[in-house]
């Protein structure tokens, strides 16, 4: 391991005195398995799988990326169009049907949000909720890979305290409409991204929209159910190969901004519960890329020495690594200094 031998975790209480003024942070799904451990998805292919996905609709999957529900919904709903308008026929509809597989994974993927969400965000204490607030709270723009809506709820809890924007605004062609529409970057002011998408973030008619509780006084969980009965599928990237993940996150106009921006932050980056794994190959190098970045505190659940952890120091020397190149390449810039702290010092829920 070479640069990080024996690495002492910093209390989190150190870090913010030793955080400058611009700080930012970046959020994985240690974050929402923190708050409750329903949020621990783990793979949710092979959860939705478990429903009873047929075999031609396992290999869409694989084709598209196992995880990519909103890609393999929309290839379906075209290709069900265009075999109506070009007039296809084929074989018996019992052994292979695309209605019947496009109804499933919906089926599957509402079922997969019931059982592996919570309703609503009563069902989190009070005295939490203000607490994770007061954790995000220092911070200039908060990232997060999570798709739930976890970080939803907490930004509009602690509206008043937090003055988060995430861009989305009421639509100028129908100001009264039920949802919000991307169409404002965050500038410098403070916001909040979703890098990897969200279940209440949905494209329609060319525009990326969000689902709004306080337009339509409906739960959000209710309206992504709702959602989808009108092919509202959620926006999100669940995928786990780091290739097919970037393609999705390139091919959409929202996503590669959230991406864009984690590459021009400044000064400081707080890591909280995310495991930098494989398939974090893109923010790895999107850090390290950034070269007005100079200081990054990485959290770590545990002894730092037991794998996972092991795997996360691996990936901060690829990281600073990849500066080093960088700063040979540019000939400016500072290499990328970093430290680590006890993340359960940190008492993002309690």
């Amino acid at each position: 391991m070479g640069e990080f031998l024996n690495i002492k975790p910093l209390d989190y209480r150190d870090v913010l005195k030793k955080l400058p003024e611009t700080k930012h942070l970046l959020l994985g799904n240690g974050f929402s398995i923190a708050c409750d451990p329903i949020f621990d998805y783990g793979n949710l292919f092979e959860y939705v799988k478990q429903n009873g996905l047929s075999e031609n609709l396992i290999k869409v999957f694989e084709y598209l990326g196992i995880n990519n529900f909103e890609g393999v919904m929309r290839l379906l709903d075209d290709a069900i169009w265009l075999r109506g308008h070009y007039k296809l026929i084929y074989g018996k509809r019992s052994e292979f049907s695309m209605e019947d597989d496009l109804q499933t994974i919906k089926e599957a993927l509402v079922k997969a949000i019931a059982q592996k969400h919570l309703a609503h965000s009563n069902l989190i204490d009070r005295r939490r909720r203000d607490q994770c607030v007061s954790f995000i709270e220092p911070y200039k723009t908060v990232f997060t890979t999570n798709y739930d809506l976890l970080l939803y709820w907490i930004a509009r809890h602690g509206s008043e305290k937090l003055n988060e924007r995430d861009g989305f605004r009421a639509s100028i062609d129908d100001p009264a409409a039920p949802y919000l529409v991307f169409h404002e970057h965050l500038g410098d002011q403070k916001g909040i991204l979703f890098l990897h998408g969200g279940l209440h973030i949905y494209i329609e008619d060319g525009e990326i929209r969000k689902h709004s509780w306080k337009r339509t006084d409906i739960p959000i969980i209710e309206l992504v159910r709702e959602g989808l009965k009108r092919n509202q599928y959620p926006h999100f990237v669940a995928e786990g190969n780091p290739d097919k993940k970037l393609k999705q996150i390139h091919s959409s106009g929202y996503l590669t901004y959230c991406l864009g921006k984690l590459e021009r932050i400044q000064q400081a980056l707080v890591i909280f519960g995310l495991s930098l794994g494989n398939s974090d190959q893109h923010i790895l190098n999107a850090i390290s890329d950034n070269l007005l970045l100079e200081r990054l505190y990485i959290g770590i659940f545990g002894d730092p020495n037991d794998l996972k952890n092991k795997s996360i120091i691996q990936s901060t020397e690829y990281m600073v690594h990849r500066r080093k190149q960088w700063l040979v390449k540019m000939k400016r810039g500072k290499e990328l200094s970093i430290e680590f702290y006890n993340s359960q010092t940190a008492h993002v829920w309690d």
